[in-house]
């Protein structure tokens, strides 16, 4: 087997997590610079539908996959689980959009974004495997790889065609392709695929075990696009016009960056991992109050960035004109600060092996965001959905906190131990 180098399993992981990150930013602002307002808005909207019913399709085994490093279970059971996920989702996918109206209009576009999402699970299931095996370059390479082929694929399609049901169809197929060309022969380095040797009782059991992640996962997401939900729905109201929907995803876009800070945290929470598991507690305790300095003064700086130079930036990248919304950006941008604080809290939290408790902050979090989203959305639209969005946070990082406090065992020990 080829000898990897910490060095370029570090850089194709964080390349993989990068393109990951942006790849819903650059595919809207190609929609944007390419077609109309009414475009940009189905895709947005598609685009939200699919980040929430790809959580079926994962139903969120690749960590629990990653980290079976005895093989409880095997690549088999693992690969026959998510076919099943895949196949669960895609007829919870169809029921929803025969049963709601409001999709009816854009069903093609809803469905194929929808189902480009499936390859993306699919291939999530290959790249358990290797980091499994603790290749988390290849892992990274057929991230980034795909997601750059799948991109261009649409970009060249879109622009051509003028077509967003085509370019999306086509978008999907090259992901298939790749899979079929990169992430099954690699997968043969390590394991042969062998069906019949899967057990139906071991499925079940792995779905009982990724089920309280899937869970957190679902409401997670579910928040996250509850404001664009009800902005969607009193567009169909005919209560806002064309291009409000695409302007809320513009201005959430460096909300979705700020979740690259998670990817460069990362080594520091396993660093706090190995510090418990050595019984380390004093230096478990000063690298934890560091990690929250870091947080504290990196949120500090992209918020001055943001207030000062985020809109003009995007009305430059996209060709609208955000200045009306500098107010509800700004507001989504604390929302967004809030969120990164919670997941930080939320990973120390599995650190000390508390996970089951996190259920808690994400129904709070959940439940506020059913609460306001319409209200807020039907009275103060783009603002309201910003307000509402802070709401759910501002809720998701007291509930974190709350369990934190609570759970944590060394909340307030700043000596040697």
């Amino acid at each position: 087997m080829e000898n990897v180098t910490p060095q370029k399993v570090f850089f194709w992981n964080i390349l993989g997590s990068m393109s990951s990150a942006a790849v819903s930013v650059i595919l809207l602002f190609i929609v944007t610079r390419t077609l109309n307002s009414a475009s940009a808005d189905i895709y947005s909207f598609a685009y939200a539908i699919a980040n929430l019913f790809v959580i079926v399709a994962s139903f969120q085994v690749r960590d629990f996959q990653a980290t079976d490093i005895r093989e409880k279970y095997s690549f088999d059971t693992y690969f026959v689980t998510r076919i099943i996920s895949n196949i669960a989702m895609v007829i919870l996918l169809v029921t929803y959009l025969i049963f709601n109206p409001n999709t009816h209009s854009n069903v093609g576009i809803i469905f194929w974004v929808s189902f480009f999402r499936v390859s993306e699970a699919l291939s999530d299931v290959f790249q358990g495997l290797f980091q499994q095996k603790e290749r988390l370059d290849i892992a990274g390479k057929s991230l980034f790889l795909r997601n750059t082929l799948s991109t261009i694929i649409f970009a060249l399609t879109l622009v051509i065609s003028k077509n967003l049901l085509w370019t999306v169809i086509a978008q999907t197929i090259s992901s298939f392709v790749f899979i079929g060309l990169f992430d099954y022969p690699n997968s043969k380095v390590f394991h042969r695929l062998n069906l019949n040797s899967v057990r139906l009782s071991n499925i079940i059991n792995v779905l009982k075990d990724c089920l309280p992640l899937f869970i957190n996962a679902f409401l997670l997401v579910s928040i996250y696009n509850q404001p664009k939900y009800a902005l969607n729905d009193i567009f169909n109201q005919g209560l806002i016009g064309n291009g409000v929907q695409r302007d809320f995803s513009i201005l959430f876009t460096p909300i979705f960056a700020m979740n690259l800070m998670i990817v460069f945290l990362r080594p520091m929470i396993t660093q706090l991992a190995v510090f418990l598991e050595e019984k380390k507690i004093s230096h478990f305790v000063t690298y934890k109050n560091n990690l929250f300095k870091i947080l504290l003064g990196t949120c500090t700086f992209i918020f001055l960035l943001g207030f000062f130079l985020a809109i003009p930036v995007l009305n430059i990248v996209y060709g609208t004109d955000l200045g009306q919304y500098k107010t509800s950006f700004i507001v989504l941008l604390l929302g967004g600060i809030a969120s990164t604080f919670s997941t930080v809290c939320d990973n120390i939290l599995t650190v000390f092996r508390k996970q089951r408790y996190l259920v808690i902050s994400f129904i709070v979090g959940y439940i506020v965001s059913l609460l306001t989203a319409k209200p807020l959305v039907s009275k103060f639209e783009i603002f309201g959905a910003s307000l509402s969005f802070l709401c759910s946070m501002v809720a998701w990082l007291v509930a974190s906190l709350v369990i934190y406090f609570i759970t944590n065992p060394y909340t307030f020990i700043r000596k040697n131990k």
